[in-house]
Formats: structure tokens, sequence, C-alpha cells
């Protein structure tokens, strides 16, 4: 599939959020509005990243269009076995949208100091927009879109709480 066509996610762990539940679901549209825009705007295959919290809110948000949309998932995991620590309801969450893409690439047998980085880089280099949660806070999702500026990305940032482009 082309890069023209790609769309990836970027955001936050469950637990760098600081939101009440009624902004919770407030994200939650705002990202099925924004995979709806990117849909319309042609693209086809959406990756995430596989993470606890807004990478696997934005899989289920797919599979869910994916029933209405010609779009497909593919899951980026960074190594295998990723979600092994995880509490078991993110374990369950994580093995269902697994089984429900449409693609899987995992990108590494094991764990490795940088395998999260490469991941974020394997998503930015294959695609033309990002819809991301980002609020200023450093970490992954900060590389990320950093990563994606210099590699002229359309950046839709919902922490923004708008859906324009950058």
């Amino acid at each position: 599939m082309e890069r023209s066509q790609v769309c990836c996610f970027s955001g936050y762990r469950p637990e760098k959020f600081n939101l009440s539940p009624d902004e919770f679901g407030s994200i939650m549209q705002e990202l099925e509005t924004a995979v709806r825009n990117a849909a319309a705007d042609g693209y086809r295959l959406f990756v995430s990243g596989m993470s606890r919290g807004f990478d696997l809110w934005a899989a289920e948000t797919v599979l869910k269009l994916r029933k209405e949309l010609p779009i497909q998932l593919l899951c980026a995991v960074p190594f295998d076995g990723q979600s092994a620590g995880w509490e078991p309801a993110w374990q369950a969450l994580h093995r269902r949208v697994l089984l429900e893409a449409d693609l899987v690439q995992s990108l590494s047998r094991e764990y490795t100091p940088d395998c999260y980085f490469v991941r974020n880089r394997f998503m930015v280099q294959g695609c033309s927009r990002l819809i991301c949660w980002y609020d200023g806070q450093s970490g992954g999702t900060e590389f990320t879109v950093r990563c994606a500026k210099r590699n002229g990305l359309e950046l839709v940032n919902l922490a923004d709480r708008q859906l324009s482009l950058y």
C-alpha cells in the first residue's frame, strides 16, 4: 500500500492521562472522528503500536469502524511477548486486537532497550499521517511526534481538542 494511504497512531499509556470519565469518552469520540476523517481523505491502512492506552484504543476504533469503512488494521508489535507483564484485562484486549487485525508485524523476537523506538520509526517511515495524543509530556510519544514532523507527516493532535491538520 502506498505511504499516502497509511496512517499511524501514537499516544500515552493510561497512567499518563489525567482525565475524568467524561473526558475519556470525549477522547474516544474524537479518535473515531479522526479515523473517519482519515478514511474520507483516502487512508486505508491504520497502524497501531499496540501499547496499553492510546495505541490499543486506536486499534479498537479501527476494528469497530472497519465494519462500515474500507479500512484495515496493522499491528506493529515492538517485540514478541509485549503484553506479558500487563494486567489481565490489558492482556486480553491485546490478544483480541491481534486476532482481529488484518496484519501483524512483530519487529523483534525479544525485548531490547530500543525496541519501542524501532517500532515508532517503523510506523512513521511507512505512513503520511499521525493521529496522536500529545500534550507535551516527554517519552515515546514525544519522540514519535518529533520524528513525524522531521519526516513531513500530517499531524492530527487530539490533545489540542481540535481535528485540524498541522
